[in-house]
């Protein structure tokens, strides 16, 4: 490695680690069906992907993003890609079907993925630029809907952003969201760039992105997925699933919520060398951590309509030193 790209390669994880220890909240958030939610144990290594379930529905033919449900057990929601009407799908472990939902106030230009929070909202990246052309970009905020009731739901609120100048355009497909930022990966050869989005106070403008660094290994990201307890995040990319490990102590975290890397120092949250799990999934494009029912593991979903499950950690009750 040249001297030159080893040293960007460090500045890259100082300046993702202090934007990722960002995500860690100090206490668990209230859930109606399941206030104890599972930490999670890491495994030493994750699991092969097994077959699990199709989408057989058949609108639901380009799913590009999956989360899991934090407010209903044993939901997940998924949409398509590029070329769809603007709908998001509630389906369970198996892909099978739940509710179809429409957005209102909403454009599928190139939806790429689907995040979840504590509060109760969905958000839906419509992040995809294959072309590299768009200026841009918009990440649509709703109350997650009834599963099993409304076959209707608003845009409660639109955030615009753009890459800033010397970044961008580029092509993204992964994204996931905690404490009030949307954590952006960017779908590129040799590389992968972190960027944030704050998802509040835009009422009428277009944000910035926020550049964080480079993510040591991935290529080709095509989603992500931040785990229930906050401690891991899921990637997956066209050569297969990685899992970063954050800080397992939350008094180490010194870094807050829009803290620059300056300030925080060289906090380094992310390890060099992330589990891996190389694995012939498809033209895999969406992933995300399950609800912990009957264990935390990922679950995948291709562009073929298959359901794949990782086994990638057992679950573990929450402790009072280390909460989400």
């Amino acid at each position: 490695m040249k001297p030159r790209r080893r040293l960007e390669l460090l500045f890259g994880l100082s300046v993702i680690g202090a934007g990722l220890c960002a995500l860690l909240p100090l206490r668990p958030a209230a859930r109606p069906e399941s206030p104890r939610r599972p930490t999670v144990e890491a495994a030493e290594s994750l699991g092969r992907p097994v077959r699990v379930g199709r989408l057989a529905y058949p609108a639901i033919g380009e799913s590009s993003g999956i989360v899991a449900s934090r407010r209903h057990r044993g939901v997940y929601w998924t949409m398509n890609d590029s070329g769809n009407p603007p709908q998001v799908f509630a389906i369970n472990a198996a892909g099978e079907l739940l509710r179809a939902v429409r957005l209102v106030g909403a454009q599928n230009v190139d939806w790429e993925d689907i995040a979840a929070d504590d509060s109760g909202k969905l958000y839906v990246a419509d992040v995809g630029d294959n072309r590299r052309k768009r200026r841009v970009l918009t990440i649509y905020v709703l109350g997650e809907p009834d599963p099993r009731g409304t076959a209707a739901a608003a845009v409660e609120q639109t955030c615009r952003f753009r890459y800033g100048r010397g970044h961008g355009p580029f092509d993204c497909e992964a994204m996931f969201v905690r404490k009030g930022w949307a954590y952006l990966i960017t779908k590129q050869s040799l590389e992968a760039r972190v960027y944030r989005v704050r998802l509040d106070g835009q009422a009428g403008r277009t944000a910035e992105a926020e550049y964080l660094g480079l993510l040591p290994e991935a290529e080709w990201v095509t989603a992500a997925d931040i785990s229930p307890d906050g401690r891991h995040i899921a990637v997956l990319a066209y050569t297969g699933v990685y899992v970063y490990d954050l800080p397992q102590a939350l008094e180490e975290v010194v870094a807050g919520a829009g803290t620059t890397s300056r300030e925080a120092g060289p906090v380094q949250a992310v390890r060099a060398a992330p589990r891996k799990r190389t694995a012939a999934l498809g033209q895999a494009e969406a992933i995300c951590w399950t609800d912990g029912a009957p264990a935390v593991d990922l679950l995948i979903t291709n562009e073929h309509r298959q359901v794949f499950r990782l086994r990638s950690a057992r679950p573990k009750q929450p402790t009072s030193a280390v909460q989400r």
